[in-house]
Parts: structure tokens; C-alpha cells; sequence
């Protein structure tokens, strides 16, 4: 306390206005007055310059002459701890003000920020827009009419069956209503395409057949009637497609339902019904030059080719010893030839895949769904695919034919 006094009296103060003093001093380093350093040295006629007053703060009012002050008066009572705990508070109040400035601050310069990028944004854009663009220039290429080929698919008609379910009803005479509907959805992109050959792929299952005992009751035709039926049906389709092209070049394979015998394990490969349509159609178009039956394409009897006059391979199958999934790698290390494309039976609905860049195209059916389809829980509509095959591409295009 001696040192206190003797400092006091350097500065003329009594202990009272010490006291004053430093509380002046601890407000104003606080916050809580709004005093500045020239108004303390006034008010207590300290004879001292401002700055001096406020660096001795920092030393000798506000380091160790204040804590002694705090002990002086906490052993004397005067400070007790609910006053300290106000300016515990005091100063926690302060710190949250100064967060609420600084985090105004950052906000701040965010939104400066922004509106910095929002404006440099605009005068980007004014700068392209202000640039002059050259013209697209397109210049079409000559349209080549006739270059297309177009590949007509018939499969799965299942004639001889009579079908009334839920689904779907067919019998022979909505079997023609059907080819009918084809041959003018045909003609229809024939017109647009203006192609002068045609490809026609018969995939096999032209007859119901007898393979399922509930054939047997569905059948309304007998098997020699059913080829009958089929052969003349298609010959009339084929003989429609011969009015409007060129020429017109048929391929075919067998399908399932026109084996010979009910269980496929006795079954001899070749021993297909399926098979006698091709020698009916090479007799009916046997003096027609612009329409070609096929048999030089075959590399087993249950797997067909042909190359369109752009050099395009296509390989043909029926679909029942075959998967879309693993057909591209089978047949290409089979015939140790990779294909074009592969069209492809037996399924009844249309699909298109592309595996190592071969075109996976799979044929719907005429028939739609018969009992058996039903008993299988499989429905679907009637549906056939045509394909446009160009210089550049097997399959430049794919029309997904509805019957019904």
C-alpha cells in the first residue's frame, strides 16, 4: 500500500479519487463508458497527456496497482462475489458483442464478395454478347434416294391355332387382318425411305405345331393344314412386298414349334416343318427373276446369313437355343465370323441391344398370347420389327410394328 500512495502522490490523487479513478479506467477498458482518455485526465486534473494516461493504464491503473486495489478492497469486503460475477458477465457480454462484430464483419465481405462476382458475371456475359459470332453455315449434304435397304421380319404366326383369352383372340382369318395391317405399315415406310430391295426374314414358328398337349386343343387345323395355310399366307405377303420393290430376297429358319416330335430330345436337327416353306415359295416365285428364295446362307440348320448389298453380315436364328444375353459371343466364336447384326425369334416382343458393337435385334410375334403364354404368366401384344440397314450402318433404323 506504501507503493500505491507513493504513486499517488506523483499524480496528486487523493485514495478516494483513485479509486474513481480506476473504476473511470476499468469502464472505459470494459466498454461500459463511452469516456475517452482526454475526458478521464480532465475530470481528475491529472496534468497529463492523454496517450500517457492511456499506456499507464496498461502498466500501472490497469496491471499490478488494480489487482492490488481488487485485494485492498475484497479483504476489506467491499467486493464481494456476486460483483465479480457481474463482471464476469460484463465481459462475457462484451466477447458476444465483439463475435456479433466480427461475424457482421464476415458477412459483410461476403455480400461485398458476391455482388463483386455477380457484377465481374455480367460483364463476362456483356463481352460475348458484344462479340459478333460467326454463322453456323450449314451446307446439306445430297440426299442419295434409294441407298436404304429395308428388312422386313415375319415370325411366330403360329398358324392353326384359335385363341380367345383375356389378351388376345386370333384365329386364321385375324392371322390375315394382321398381315394386312403389316403390308400397309410397310408400304408407309417404304415411302419414306424409298427403298428399292427388301430383306425378308421368315424367323420360324410358322405353325402352331403340336409340341404343347394343350396344342392339341387349340389347334383347330391339323399340322398339314397349318403348312398349307402358312406357305400360301406367306407366299400372298411376299408377292404384296414384290409390287412395291425392286427386288426382294427371302431367308428363313426353323422354330420349335415346327418339330416333328412333342419332346426335343428325340428330335433330329433338319426334321423341322418350318423347312417346307422356303421349297413352296422357291415353286410359287420360281418364274419370278426380282424374287429370290434364299438357301445359300445357312451355316446349320438352325442358324441362317445374309449380306445386304452394303457388305452388312447379318446372322439369323430363331431364338429358342439361344440367349440375347450371350448370342453375339456364341455365334461369332462358332462361325469364327463377328457379325453386323443378329436378328433373332421365339420371344414374342420386340427388344434392340448392341453387344461389342453388334446389333441385337429381336422379333416380336404375330400370334400375341396364346394359353400357354398365359399359363407362363406372359402377355404381350402382337408386334413385328422392320430394319433399315445403309452403306454406313447395319442398323440405321428399327420401326417397332404394333398388330393389334
Amino acid at each position: 500500500m506504501v507503493e500505491i500512495d507513493q504513486e499517488l502522490e506523483k499524480y496528486g490523487l487523493s485514495r478516494e479519487q483513485y479509486e474513481l479513478c480506476l473504476d473511470d479506467i476499468q469502464g472505459k477498458m470494459n466498454g461500459q463508458n463511452d469516456m475517452d482518455w482526454a475526458e478521464i485526465v480532465d475530470k481528475y486534473n491529472l496534468g497529463v497527456h492523454s496517450d500517457t494516461l492511456r499506456k499507464a493504464s496498461q502498466t500501472i491503473f490497469g496491471g499490478a496497482f488494480i489487482a492490488e486495489y481488487f485485494r485492498e478492497k475484497q479483504s476489506k469486503g467491499e467486493v464481494t462475489n456476486g460483483y465479480l460475477a457481474l463482471l464476469r458477465k460484463e465481459k462475457e457480454e462484451i466477447r458476444k458483442e465483439r463475435q456479433k462484430l466480427s461475424d457482421e464483419r464476415v458477412d459483410y465481405q461476403k455480400s461485398i464478395r458476391e455482388e463483386a462476382r455477380k457484377e465481374s458475371f455480367i460483364e463476362v456475359i456483356e463481352r460475348a454478347f458484344a462479340r459478333d459470332i460467326q454463322p453456323f453455315d450449314y451446307v446439306p449434304s445430297p440426299i442419295t434416294v434409294g441407298s436404304d435397304d429395308m428388312i422386313v421380319c415375319l415370325s411366330d404366326l403360329h398358324v392353326g391355332i384359335e385363341v380367345d383369352n383375356h389378351w388376345n383372340k386370333y384365329n386364321t382369318d385375324i392371322l390375315k387382318a394382321r398381315l394386312s395391317k403389316y403390308l400397309d405399315e410397310i408400304r408407309n415406310i417404304q415411302s419414306t425411305h424409298h427403298c428399292n430391295r427388301c430383306e425378308v426374314v421368315l424367323g420360324g414358328d410358322n405353325i402352331s405345331g403340336n409340341i404343347h398337349p394343350n396344342l392339341r386343343l387349340q389347334n383347330n387345323e391339323n399340322v398339314v393344314e397349318q403348312i398349307k395355310i402358312a406357305a400360301t399366307y406367306i407366299g400372298d405377303f411376299i408377292m404384296e412386298l414384290h409390287k412395291h420393290f425392286s427386288e426382294v430376297r427371302v431367308h428363313s429358319v426353323s422354330g420349335n414349334h415346327s418339330r416333328m416330335s412333342p419332346n426335343k430330345e428325340e428330335h433330329l436337327n433338319g426334321e423341322e416343318l418350318d423347312a417346307l416353306i422356303p421349297f413352296f415359295l422357291s415353286i410359287k416365285f420360281e418364274n419370278y427373276s426380282d424374287v429370290k428364295i434364299c438357301n445359300d446362307g445357312y451355316i446349320d440348320n438352325s442358324i441362317n446369313s445374309f449380306v445386304t448389298r452394303n457388305d452388312k453380315l447379318f446372322y439369323i436364328v430363331h431364338g429358342d437355343k439361344d440367349k440375347p444375353s450371350n448370342v453375339t459371343h456364341k455365334l461369332t466364336m462358332m462361325t469364327g465370323k463377328k457379325p453386323d447384326a443378329i436378328i433373332m425369334h421365339h420371344r414374342h416382343h420386340n427388344a434392340y441391344d448392341t453387344q461389342y458393337g453388334v446389333k441385337i435385334v429381336q422379333v416380336g410375334c404375330v400370334v400375341g398370347s396364346d394359353d400357354h403364354c398365359v399359363d407362363l404368366r406372359i402377355s404381350g401384344d402382337p408386334e413385328q420389327c422392320v430394319i433399315i440397314t445403309s452403306e454406313t450402318q447395319a442398323v440405321k433404323c428399327i420401326y417397332d410394328v404394333s398388330l393389334r
